[in-house]
């Protein structure tokens, strides 16, 4: 009689899980204080406070690598005590969470404009008479209309009492109905598009901006991206990467078995790679993507500016829902192949962010192959370029509405050339 070896994964626990997430905030607090003084660090957040955060706002620019790095840490230490008081165990989608917003507090994000969206969630958990833990990530995926909110700010800065309730009015009703909103959006693309809430807020803001577009509100958009590297701010990419990848060495019991079989999975929403492969394995499949992202990078001589780094640290946070290094290279191939093909007049670092962004159709790739992941990619590629004018950059996941629209339309065309097995 043939028997079958069960090899019982080491499980980890919630402490240890929580200590290695503190290891980004920390580094980055460390960081800010190293390359910045305490007056620049104070002068850069007043400048990242004051923005519009319309896209495409490169906090980097405006405000400095410090003011930045401090930015995302406090965001990141914020959300993490918020996550530990409601007894969460970290899981695929609250670690693609905590890197969204790390991200996108390079451009986009702060404490001054995420928060009316946790009140709106608290008031509608309250309302349904539910725990706050059940919307409490939903919230954090919903800041991506957080632009909405500094664009009111900024509009009201002259009375700042009343532009503060208007803040929490307008940002609590939106995290009031995102539960609700997200929920159903997601049927639109049968989980093939992994940005969820990109293609739900994309559609609330496309009403809220045709309501904008219509009042005296003037919504500017911005274009100015920096145009170099800080080396320092690679370095310390390079080296979280492969901290990720050693330390996920270690809890995986110091060795790489399995990643093979995490390669093999859809991606397709929900694809819990902590729970289905273990957290060793997804913090090192986390810190392959992140030095994948950095070449790509490097090799197009592109540079780390905010949205570019936003895109790195999604797509390494999506490392543990749904993304790997054989479900994402033929959305980037194919955003590479719709630049030449239909020649794309856009900066480098445009192609950078859509290419890396784009990975939100990574699921298309997985569940149907590549030919088919390389056309979902080209189609991203042509699509994105007009997509923003919908939202007029008050929603940062403009990547999340695009992709969700293509998968809406292209899954159903690859099912129409699929033939059933009759037999």
């Amino acid at each position: 009689m043939n028997t079958i070896k069960i090899t019982r994964r080491k499980e980890v626990s919630s402490s240890t899980m929580y200590n290695v997430l503190y290891i980004l905030p920390l580094a980055m607090l460390i960081c800010a204080f190293i390359v910045a003084s305490p007056v620049e660090l104070l002068e850069g957040i007043a400048l990242i406070y004051k923005a519009n955060d319309i896209l495409l706002t490169d906090y980097l620019l405006i405000a400095g690598v410090g003011a930045t790095l401090l930015n995302a840490a406090s965001v990141i230490f914020i959300n993490l005590w918020l996550l530990r008081r409601l007894d969460f165990k970290p899981n695929g989608v609250i670690i693609a969470a905590l890197f969204l917003l790390a991200g996108f507090s390079f451009m986009g994000k702060n404490l001054f404009n995420i928060w009316p969206f946790y009140l709106g969630g608290y008031l509608y958990s309250k309302y349904h008479q539910m725990p706050y833990k059940n919307v409490v990530i939903i919230n954090m995926f919903s800041t991506a209309l957080s632009p909405l909110v500094s664009l009111i700010g900024e509009s009201m800065s002259h009375n700042m009492i009343y532009g503060i309730i208007i803040m929490a009015v307008v940002g609590g009703f939106i995290g009031f109905i995102m539960p609700t909103v997200s929920s159903h959006i997601v049927t639109l693309h049968a989980g093939y598009n992994l940005y969820n809430m990109g293609t739900a807020a994309g559609f609330v803001g496309m009403i809220v901006y045709s309501i904008i577009d219509e009042s005296s509100i003037f919504v500017e958009s911005n274009s100015s991206l920096l145009t170099y590297n800080d080396w320092r701010l690679v370095t310390f990419f390079v080296l979280y990467c492969i901290v990720l990848i050693g330390v996920g060495y270690r809890i995986n019991e110091k060795t790489f078995k399995g990643y093979r079989r995490l390669l093999g999975h859809s991606g397709r929403i929900v694809t819990d790679m902590i729970k289905q492969d273990g957290f060793g394995l997804s913090l090192v499949n986390m810190g392959i993507l992140g030095l994948l992202c950095i070449g790509f990078v490097l090799s197009l001589d592109g540079h780390f500016n905010g949205p570019t780094v936003a895109a790195m640290f999604t797509v390494i946070g999506f490392g543990s829902f749904g993304k790997h290094p054989m479900n994402v290279w033929p959305i980037v191939l194919g955003v590479l192949l719709g630049w030449q093909l239909f020649g794309v007049d856009a900066p480098t670092s445009t192609l950078i962010i859509s290419a890396l962004f784009g990975t939100t159709l990574a699921p298309i790739a997985g569940e149907y192959g590549a030919l088919w992941g390389i056309l979902a990619g080209v189609l991203h590629a042509t699509f994105i370029q007009n997509v923003g004018a919908l939202h007029g950059g008050i929603v940062l996941y403009n990547n999340g509405l695009s992709g969700g629209i293509i998968a809406a339309v292209l899954i159903p065309i690859i099912d129409a050339f699929k033939k059933e097995n009759k037999s």
